[in-house]
This record gives structure tokens, sequence and C-alpha cells, in this order.
């Protein structure tokens, strides 16, 4: 077991470069802060993901116990696991008020790149329920919407390329476990998932309030449809929308001009999860 005091020691900076993009992509690496992600992350099914954990000083005596128990004493005595004073564990953590233990875990087990996403490539989908995400930025939206599209039975997510990172803290952290339980896949070319997806038999509907969009009630909604979420501002830009089948809206109450992106994607999937095919 390691232990470090100081700010500016070495094992510290380089934890402290997972809180940004550039320290996530260099290491491949990226942190989940809290007891109930590092439970998560210690389930049979993930604990191979693990890469090293961090814990803070004052809190030790409780979590050790933890670690042992969960993936045993050899990994709470080796040098995976690494004890902070809490001055430095201050600075490799994003939390206002941490409860002193991180887990670190490896990008490449948690989502896939791909230039285009082809019918080939849905083929592996058939039966499973999709979400497709278009440029969401915000860390917190991303994770609210993964934490709902685990509650109502979705198990894959594609992403544009300009979306928020899966593994950015904030996100991980509103995604209370639920990065674990899905499949990511990011693609630079989103028209051709769309183009794809069509092609296998899914109607895919632009989540947006344009003219010639219909209520949500009215499309018929099944199980293996897609429905885009746009950006919390600038929603769907209009070449993505028109691959398309049609665009699809929430009727809301004239004194609300419109919804967050999580809260109107929670009420997308939670009616496609009451539809069959």
């Amino acid at each position: 077991m390691k232990r470090i005091a100081s700010r500016s020691n070495p094992e510290t900076v380089f934890a402290a470069s997972l809180l940004t993009k550039k320290g996530r992509e260099e290491t491949g690496l990226f942190t989940a802060d809290g007891e109930k992600l590092f439970r998560e992350s210690a389930k049979p099914e993930n604990a191979s993901k693990i890469d090293r954990i961090y814990l803070r000083e004052s809190a030790s005596d409780r979590y050790l116990p933890l670690i042992t128990e969960l993936l045993g004493g050899e990994f709470a005595d080796s040098d995976r696991t690494v004890v902070f004073s809490d001055p430095a564990f201050e600075k490799i953590t994003s939390e206002k008020s941490p409860q002193g233990i991180i887990t670190v875990l490896k990008t490449i087990d948690f989502s896939k790149n791909y230039i285009k996403i082809e019918k080939k490539d849905l083929s592996r989908l058939d039966g499973k329920r999709i979400v497709a995400l278009f440029g969401v930025r915000d860390p917190g939206n991303l994770g609210a919407i993964v934490r709902s599209a685990v509650a109502f039975g979705f198990s894959e997510m594609v992403l544009s390329y300009d979306c928020v990172e899966v593994t950015n803290p904030k996100t991980v952290r509103a995604a209370m476990g639920g990065v674990f339980s899905i499949g990511f896949r990011t693609v630079s070319d989103f028209g051709s998932f769309i183009t794809s997806a069509r092609e296998a038999g899914r109607r895919v509907f632009a989540a947006e309030l344009r003219e010639g969009a219909a209520p949500l009630f009215e499309i018929g909604i099944r199980s293996d449809d897609v429905i885009v979420i746009g950006n919390e501002g600038q929603g769907i830009p209009r070449e993505i929308s028109a691959l398309c089948d049609s665009s699809v809206y929430i009727p809301i109450s004239e004194r609300s001009e419109s919804l967050n992106a999580a809260v109107a994607a929670s009420l997308f999937l939670w009616e496609q999860s009451k539809a069959g095919n």
C-alpha cells in the first residue's frame, strides 16, 4: 500500500490529471468518486476494469476493510491501493464533500469509437433498445440520461463525436453507476448511424419541435425505434433531422418554453419502455 502526504507528489499530480479531459485521454483512465461507484466497480463483472483505488487518509480505516471484502486482501495491501493525506486528497477530487474513496478505471473498457456505424454493426444489437444523443455537452445531463436509460431497460447508447465524454467525472457521478450497465458507441459520422438504423428496419425520430413534428403519443412508438436527443441549447441540426423518419415532440404547457434535455430524454425513454414492437 502506498501512502502519499504531499500535494506535489508525482502520484498526486498524476491523480489530479485524471480530472481533465487531456489527462484521461493520455492515460486511458478515469475516476469514479464515492462508495456507491466503488461498489459498482467491484462487482465481479466490472472488477477487471479497476486500475487502482485512492483513499483519503481520514477515511482509510472505513474503506480498507471494504476493499478487502470485495476485492481481497491482496488488492488492499498492494500498491494499487493508495492512501493520500487529507490535503493531498482534496487535490484529486472534484467533489465538494468527498466520501474519501476514488476508483480509477480503464477507459477502453467503457466505450467504442467508430468513424461510421454500418448496418452490419447494428445487426449485433438486434432486439436491444438504443438511445441516440447528438451534441449533448453538459456532463450532468449526459449522466442523468444514462441513469434513466438503464432504469427504463435500454442497453445501448450512440453518441455523436462532440458529446461530452462518458468518462467525465460529473457524468460518471450523475449516472450513479449507470456507466457500468450500458454500452456506449461514439461515432464521427452520426448520419451513417441514422441511415444504417433505418436500413436495419428501425424508425428514427428527431426529438424536436419543428414544422411537421408529431406529438409523442401520435407516432405509435415501438421498442426498436430510436429517438435522437439533441444539444441543450441548439437542438438537432437540420441535416441530421432530415435523415430521420420524422420529428417528434412532447406536448407541454404554454407556460413553459421547453424541457431540460435530460428531463425530455427521460420522458421519451419512459414512454418507449412501455411499447411493444
